[in-house]
């Protein structure tokens, strides 16, 4: 996380109004979690660094993502009770963004395509482009600008979101 994360607890509000009662909010178990993730990273679409997603401690209260060492990769850790499929996307969206980059508008865009993609997956029972709208307007609701890709749109995963 950045020194001066502006828009971490906006985004955090967006994320409940937009997922609470969602199946993005189901617990799924962390190795199901650590799966998704590596699923999304697969996918022929992902166009962010080399991701390692595992389990945290097991006194974790948190999920994280940080830089890998030598400077290539991310590794994502996926808390006990936080393993859901929000939780994952939130982190995956953290490197592809860049893990610097905290919460910013670049890390929505990449929040918005990696939701896209995650729920769009050819086995989810996930599946469903309105998660992606409705967490756009969530970002529109609490005033958090969404910015430019910096990276491929991920065609074939849903339909694009209008921002």
């Amino acid at each position: 996380m950045s020194p001066a994360d502006h828009g971490r607890t906006a985004v955090y509000e967006a994320e409940k109004a937009a997922f609470l009662g969602t199946a993005l909010e189901v617990d799924i178990g962390v190795a199901v979690a650590v799966d998704l993730a590596n699923e999304v990273v697969a996918t022929a679409w992902w166009p962010g660094p080399s991701v390692t997603a595992r389990a945290a401690r097991s006194d974790a209260g948190s999920s994280s993502s940080r830089s890998g060492s030598g400077s290539t990769g991310v590794v994502i850790r996926i808390a006990a009770g936080q393993a859901t499929p929000a939780t994952v996307a939130h982190e995956l969206a953290h490197a592809l963004a860049g893990v610097r980059r905290g919460h910013d508008a670049r890390y929505r865009r990449a929040y918005l395509d990696v939701v896209r993609v995650l729920t769009n997956l050819k086995h989810s029972e996930r599946r469903h482009d309105l998660h992606v709208g409705q967490l756009s307007e969530a970002f529109r609701a609490f005033g958090l600008e969404v910015g430019q890709r910096q990276w491929p749109e991920p065609i074939g995963f849903g339909a694009p979101i209008a921002l």
